[in-house]
């Protein structure tokens, strides 16, 4: 390689999915070889910091929030000469495109869709100017890769001009996940009686309806807990809920976890509520772990992961308690749930990312 330098631009470095997959993908392209910078906006609540091996440099630009960032990157991408830059949420990316326009050198952005885009643009956090913003400069990246093949069909429509620049790389799972399932036998795992789900504490989550539903199936499974695993907002209004049901004696809020591994490792199940998804990495996760998934079938990501030999889809959530009860009682091979994930491996993902890395030098 002549010129092997490539730079992620990430928010943070906290516990969540994106953070993870960057972290992930910046590992292994240095691993395999490329000068790799990850710069973010700063290192508070930095959980995943030593996760980054030595070979990746990390820099941060000392902001609070991307509205303030406008010119420390431009000052980091002219002083360093950045020619490839990859972006890893809305709003940096709408930044970065503004910032290369005011530079004289040319810097190749390529997007990382991490959600449906038509969906998480009309949640709170998104303002009308943020939603022009996107709708005006998003397309003005070189290339834009999506989590799953409904993101994408869900990208172009919400931004025509992108059609013919996007593509599909599926979310690796966690290196330390898939090195841990690989020399593991899954046959000779022993469950213990709970629950499991993982994720931001945030209302795409939806984790009421999780305990929703719990406080049902617990009348007929009394011993069964269910463990929450993750941070956010709403953890006092979930805990309140519980409470309400009156199953917070079975209800466990774990928070967040660095090693998630003995979580999913020893659940009976893990169970997925979201109100929409990107990619769901909790889902990956758990298969390769060997541990079944029901997951609410939103608008993308689960229904072109979960089939017959690692989990349910479920329809309606008014369902979900009928196929909590049915993933409990069924014969789940362990082993052939781990193989299911076997397409989501690090080498074939970091083969594609450096195929669109290559071709856009």
């Amino acid at each position: 390689m002549i010129d092997n330098k490539v730079t992620l631009f990430v928010s943070s470095l906290s516990g969540g999915g994106a953070e993870g997959v960057c972290v992930n993908l910046a590992n292994g392209l240095s691993d395999r070889g490329y000068d790799v910078t990850l710069l973010v906006l700063n290192l508070e609540n930095a959980q995943l910091k030593h996760k980054v091996i030595e070979s990746v440099n990390v820099v941060s630009l000392g902001v609070d929030r991307a509205r303030n960032v406008f010119f420390k990157l431009r000052q980091y991408l002219a002083e360093n000469n950045v020619k490839f830059l990859l972006v890893f949420n809305y709003e940096l990316t709408v930044i970065s495109v503004l910032v290369r326009a005011t530079l004289k050198g040319h810097c190749k952005i390529i997007a990382r869709n991490i959600n449906t885009i038509s969906q998480n643009t009309k949640s709170r956090d998104f303002s009308w100017w943020k939603k022009k913003m996107i709708a005006w400069f998003y397309c003005k990246a070189d290339h834009v890769v999506n989590q799953c093949k409904a993101m994408q069909e869900d990208l172009i429509m919400h931004i025509p001009a992108l059609e013919g620049k996007t593509s599909v790389i599926y979310n690796p799972v966690n290196k330390q996940i898939e090195d841990f399932a690989e020399n593991t036998d899954f046959s000779s795992i022993s469950k213990d009686n709970y629950i499991l789900c993982v994720g931001r504490l945030e209302e795409q989550k939806a984790f009421h309806r999780a305990i929703d539903a719990f406080s049902l199936v617990i009348k007929k499974y009394p011993d069964l807990r269910l463990k929450i695993v993750g941070e956010g907002s709403l953890e006092p209004q979930l805990k309140q809920l519980a409470t309400e049901l009156k199953v917070s004696d079975s209800v466990d809020f774990e928070g967040f976890q660095s090693d998630i591994i003995p979580y999913y490792l020893k659940a009976r199940m893990t169970l997925l509520t979201s109100l929409y998804e990107g990619f769901p990495n909790a889902l990956i996760e758990s298969i390769t772990l060997g541990t079944p998934v029901v997951s609410v079938d939103c608008s993308s990501g689960p229904s072109e992961i979960i089939h017959i030999e690692n989990g349910f889809l479920v329809s309606s959530k008014d369902s979900l308690t009928e196929f909590i009860q049915e993933s409990l009682n069924y014969s789940w091979n362990y082993s052939s749930v781990s193989s299911s994930s076997l397409m989501y491996r690090n080498s074939q993902n970091l083969d594609s990312w450096i195929s669109i890395i290559e071709s856009h030098k």
